[in-house]
């Protein structure tokens, strides 16, 4: 399964070293089955239900989420072949230059940056399960070529445009080697074809992902388990971190406002959120500690469940990029309700 998991995007809000924590107290597939992953996110908690053989039913608003669940949570066998890749560098008459005059030196280097403004049209235009497939490719793309996974990183990708390797942090030099942001985009493109291979695969159920507001969707989606891992309250919003890809996606700039979730009083929003998802059985809850305590959290909870179990795990997010004190503060709470 963990070979899996490398066909996700690096999400700053991945879940990977949770998932034995967050299915610890979960029901198996042959007593709840069907199992609903309302913020999809980096697909991670989705991917892995799927290895375990629950019917996965994923949501999230972000078009880089919803790219990773068509690719690899619905698709069951479609693998890109290297023929594919073929078309992504294959030039043509109508130039597109948005990623070399937007993001050139700052967020890539102006080599990567020409391979994507030929790559993502191609992409965009490709038919069926092979458009996700390469749009999923091109995201991980970009997110490899940045040092630590940070878009706030720029000085760095000037330095290594303009070749001043002597002058670079010592632990970004060393991560841009390992990502290969020095290499052909041709070589890095097939790394990331055969991990994304590895990560599709059929459970032999029918497994579907939607592209809509949270409560819209828990609206008319039914389910066993629910699974909910909103933003965090207090932490900086994905819609602000995350702006450079998504504009990247949309070949276009984009600007969206911060989720309510993420704001420092996020309690009534989490409470519309829990009073949203009554019908569900049962509750599987992933929060961080940044602003909302888990007494807080339990006692929210416990307006609507009966049962319930908590879990306190330390758990550090960008750990390339935490102070020593975050590290030692950071917390992941877990809450399964009943």
């Amino acid at each position: 399964m963990w070979s899996r998991l490398k066909a996700l995007p690096p999400y700053f809000g991945g879940k990977r070293r949770l998932l034995g924590r967050i299915f610890k107290h979960v029901p198996k597939p042959g007593e709840a089955p069907f199992f609903v992953d309302a913020f999809l996110g980096g697909g991670s908690v989705s991917l892995f239900a799927k290895g375990r053989g629950y019917r996965v039913v994923s949501n999230d608003i972000a078009l880089r989420s919803h790219i990773v669940g068509k690719a690899l949570i619905e698709n069951n066998h479609v693998r890109l072949a290297r023929e594919d890749l073929t078309r992504l560098f294959v030039e043509t008459e109508a130039e597109f230059h948005f990623m070399e005059e937007n993001f050139a030196r700052s967020v890539v280097t102006t080599k990567h940056a020409r391979f994507l403004d030929t790559a993502f049209p191609v992409a965009r235009g490709a038919e069926g399960m092979k458009k996700w497939l390469l749009l999923l490719l091109l995201i991980k793309y970009v997110l490899r070529m940045r040092p630590m996974g940070n878009f706030g990183a720029k000085t760095i990708v000037k330095q290594a445009e303009d070749k001043k390797w002597d002058e670079m942090n010592p632990n970004y030099l060393r991560d841009i080697i390992s990502r290969n942001l020095h290499g052909h985009p041709r070589t890095v493109a097939e790394t990331l074809r055969k991990q994304i291979n590895a990560g599709v695969f059929s459970n032999g159920a029918q497994n579907d992902v939607h592209q809509e507001d949270v409560f819209e969707f828990l609206k008319h989606t039914e389910g066993d388990i629910l699974y909910l891992d909103p933003p965090y309250a207090g932490t900086s919003s994905y819609e602000t971190s995350l702006r450079a890809l998504d504009s990247i996606i949309e070949g276009r700039m984009v600007r969206q406002a911060p989720s309510d979730f993420s704001k420092r009083d996020a309690l009534p929003t989490l409470e519309n959120l829990f009073a949203a998802s009554r019908k569900f059985p049962v509750w599987v809850i992933s929060y961080g500690n940044q602003a909302i305590g888990l007494e807080d959290l339990v006692g929210l909870v416990g307006k609507f469940k009966k049962d319930i179990i908590s879990d306190d795990v330390p758990y550090i997010h960008l750990t390339g990029l935490s102070s020593e004190a975050h590290k030692a503060a950071n917390r992941e709470f877990i809450i399964v309700g009943r």
